[in-house]
């Protein structure tokens, strides 16, 4: 069975060149994108057959579409709970379900960080349909107060478990160093972890100053993102007592 890439018309600084659609064989999309009209006519060009859509998470650039395709074609909707609201999915997805497509099975791997409800789908043949969890390039944002940074780290280690060889991302190429990939995110993470610890030490910080020593460099319009994340980092430390918060800064505990 094949699985084609199509990407949606959403290029930005966080969905790279777009958000990418899987046609998988001829009856399903795994993330039918935003409902923009010319990409919603392209995955029924594409796929005539087309007869579920399957979903990793809620965001804007990677579900809206499912419920058009739904009453273009009739196609089922098969999300995690929290995706839509309620009464719109009609196989609602839980962790370790399998799902058949053509000559595939499909696992769902419940990988909450980026999202509480976001789930990965992994092929009896070791690809590895990941949403933002893992991009083909960059990392993924872990905005606190949605994004859990603990959870996220798990999410991956778990993923690393399964020893995919393919990962097909939410945004950018496609990877063929799948074990190693997720490698170096977990690593990512962990030595992100390490530099906040390393600032807190020399005395409390808000947000704002950790994120001018952490990331100097990023454009005005990303510091909103870049506190948000760092926050999400902050959070998993004071769970685990390496941090407090005190008046709106930060401190090594």
């Amino acid at each position: 069975m094949t699985v084609r890439a199509l990407t949606a018309p959403n290029p930005g600084p966080f969905t790279l060149d777009g958000t990418k659609t899987y046609l998988v064989g001829e009856e399903a999309v795994i993330d039918p994108g935003p409902a923009i009209e010319e990409h919603i006519a392209a995955i029924l060009e594409l796929s005539p057959g087309l007869n579920r859509v399957l979903v990793t998470h809620r965001h804007a650039d990677h579900a809206p579409a499912a419920t058009v395709l739904r009453e273009r074609c009739g196609a089922e909707i098969w999300a995690p709970a929290g995706t839509f609201e309620e009464g719109t999915i009609d196989h609602v997805l839980v962790d370790g379900q399998k799902i058949e497509v053509g000559d595939k099975v499909l696992e769902v791997v419940a990988t909450p960080g980026h999202t509480a409800e976001h789930v990965c789908f992994l092929s009896d043949t070791g690809e590895l349909f990941t949403g933002d969890t893992v991009l083909g390039q960059g990392t993924t944002a872990i905005l606190a107060p949605d994004g859990d940074m603990e959870a996220y780290v798990d999410s991956l280690r778990k993923l690393m478990a399964k020893k995919p060889t393919r990962i097909y991302p939410g945004h950018g190429p496609v990877r063929h160093d799948a074990e190693a990939l997720l490698d170096e995110y977990i690593y990512h993470r962990l030595s992100r972890e390490e530099q906040v610890v390393e600032h807190l030490a020399t005395g409390p910080k808000t947000t704002v100053d950790l994120r001018k020593a952490i990331y100097p460099d990023i454009g005005a319009p990303l510091h909103g993102a870049a506190e948000a994340q760092l926050t999400a980092h902050l959070g998993w430390l004071r769970k685990k007592g390496q941090a407090i918060e005190a008046n709106g800064s930060w401190s090594k505990s």
